[in-house]
């Protein structure tokens, strides 16, 4: 079986070099310029950092990417984040409680926050904003989180114009009130991250389509520690620190540059950038720099491949099984991150009491993956697309070797290759078969699930459009109570479903890798790669 694993492996790398060609027709990757037309930031107080993928905008009401993402945690801020630890952490709220019933959330709102215009941040934004969250009708990925909150379905249905269970009884008090309880909201507010709107501005906008809004391709306003500037290149982005900033920030100016992470490595070696995600074969590499530190830490997200489960071609959870079959995933996890990361057989992967011992394990079986493909009538000639936004080496070499070890099973997998606008309207069209995306803090808790495989979730961060209402019921009372053990009951059979019906294909668990250059300092790693920013408001740099 070595000996197949490993051809496998080598003929899928050698059809790598077409998609590498495909991530190169992007940025220009000569000089990577920074810092204004004609080059690397000259002043003494700028950093330059690494976006993987080419981003869209700073709309935090669309499924989320992780390089817009990055940008908008410079540019907004949120009430809570998940920090370095693994932990939720004040931000906007210094802190909050929750009512005995588990019915009432009150977040307590920092008193010295100015936008960037001057104008100060109150509860009344935050009210705004999770009021335009929660109404499909601004084209909100996210308006399904809030199922519990009371009066959700109302905004939702048209029969009211604001959610009742959102409160600003002061300027810095904000209070969330449930129909039943949400032991995980923290959860929904932090996956992904709500970002707080500036009423003042965005108020004046038609609320209808807002997500689409051409404001947040260039926003005026801001309320993290920089703020945009400008579109130095469709690849490239200006940020400023924000004057109204509530600390003192060491930093004038940081640019963002989409370069795929081969050329961010070399740009680490010539100083021409500060920060870049590393691709696991690089970690050697990068370690041999100088001038360069690698930051490392276990992941809490999953790398994972997803279907539209509604457009019915990969629908028979049969053929799903036989997907993970056909995958060997222990030999990506040593071949293509060269140990850096662990394979786990469903999406949440911690804490250890909501992991059950019974799991099915798909290691690598290629005739039982025949198996199953042959019990659910698979047509072998049925194609199937394997779709990536190319940039980032370990994913590029994931899915080409995943090709060819469905290819060996019956499966007509092919690499397609788009933009990241491009996959953004396939995803939309439910025009995708096997998309790779990583993201996830799957450690906190289990009710990390929800966002991703509950049915009010489809059309928002349920890309796969799974919904098992069997699920949905043991997701729900999972949130509601506070009994540890009755929870652990609760999700060993919600774990056991999602194991057996593979709406979301985990391949592993890479580990979070980064590198900064010593010139860089005051970065800590946070374990979850989108949230790579979180702490750039105590950057500064070196003399």
């Amino acid at each position: 079986m070595i000996g197949r694993r490993n051809r496998s492996i080598a003929a899928a790398l050698a059809g790598l070099a077409l998609l590498a060609a495909a991530a190169c027709s992007g940025p220009d990757e000569d000089t990577g310029a920074t810092g204004g037309e004609s080059g690397a930031p000259a002043g003494d107080r700028e950093v330059t950092v690494q976006l993987y993928q080419a981003p869209r905008g700073f709309s935090p009401l669309l499924a989320s990417i992780g390089p817009d993402h990055l940008m908008e945690q410079l540019h907004w801020d949120s009430l809570v984040s998940a920090t370095a630890d693994g932990e939720y952490g004040p931000r906007l709220a210094e802190s909050w409680e929750v009512s005995p019933d588990g019915t009432t959330w009150t977040f307590h709102l920092r008193d010295d926050v100015l936008w960037s215009d001057g104008e100060p941040f109150t509860s009344e934004d935050v009210l705004f904003t999770y009021n335009v969250y929660a109404n499909p009708a601004t084209g909100s990925a996210y308006a399904g989180k809030f199922g519990t909150v009371t009066g959700a379905a109302a905004l939702a249905d048209g029969t009211a114009d604001a959610v009742a269970g959102f409160q600003a009884p002061d300027e810095h008090t904000f209070v969330i009130q449930l129909d039943a309880p949400n032991v995980a909201l923290l959860d929904e507010l932090v996956q992904p991250i709500l970002f707080i709107l500036p009423q003042h501005v965005v108020g004046e906008l038609p609320l209808e389509g807002l997500a689409d809004n051409p404001f947040f391709r260039e926003p005026t306003v801001g309320l993290g520690p920089y703020v945009f500037q400008r579109w130095v290149t469709d690849d490239q982005v200006e940020f400023a620190a924000n004057p109204e900033y509530r600390d003192e920030l060491g930093l004038d100016r940081i640019f963002t540059q989409y370069v795929t992470t081969d050329v961010a490595t070399a740009q680490l070696e010539t100083g021409e950038i500060d920060f870049a995600q590393v691709a696991a074969p690089d970690v050697a590499r990068v370690e041999g720099l100088d001038g360069v530190t690698l930051h490392r830490a276990e992941g809490p997200g999953v790398l994972a491949l997803h279907t539209a489960i509604d457009s019915g071609k990969l629908a028979d959870p049969r053929i799903r099984q036989a997907i993970m079959y056909a995958i060997d995933r222990e030999a990506l996890v040593e071949e293509v991150l060269a140990g850096e990361g662990k394979v786990v057989d469903t999406l949440v992967h911690g804490p250890a009491w909501a992991m059950p011992d019974d799991l099915t394990h798909y290691g690598y079986d290629p005739d039982k993956a025949r198996e199953l493909l042959a019990e659910a009538g698979w047509d072998p000639a049925t194609p199937v697309r394997l779709e990536i936004v190319p940039g980032q080496r370990d994913r590029d070499t994931t899915m080409t070797i995943v090709a060819a070890q469905l290819q060996e099973v019956g499966i007509n997998a092919q690499v397609q290759p788009y933009e990241a606008a491009q996959l953004s309207e396939s995803i939309g069209n439910r025009d995708f078969d096997l998309l790779i995306s990583g993201y996830g803090l799957f450690t906190i808790d289990p009710a990390s699930m929800n966002a991703r495989l509950t049915c009010a979730q489809v059309g928002g961060a349920n890309i796969s459009a799974y919904c098992n209402e069997e699920l949905d019921a043991l997701l729900q009372q999972g949130i509601a109570t506070t009994d540890q053990a009755e929870r652990e009951s609760i999700y060993a059979q919600a774990q056991k479903i999602v194991n057996e019906e593979v709406p979301i294909f985990v391949l592993y668990v890479p580990n979070t890798l980064a590198a900064t250059s010593d010139r860089l300092q005051g970065f800590e790693l946070n374990p979850s790669t989108v949230d790579a920013f979180w702490n750039a408001a105590e950057w500064t740099v070196s003399s």
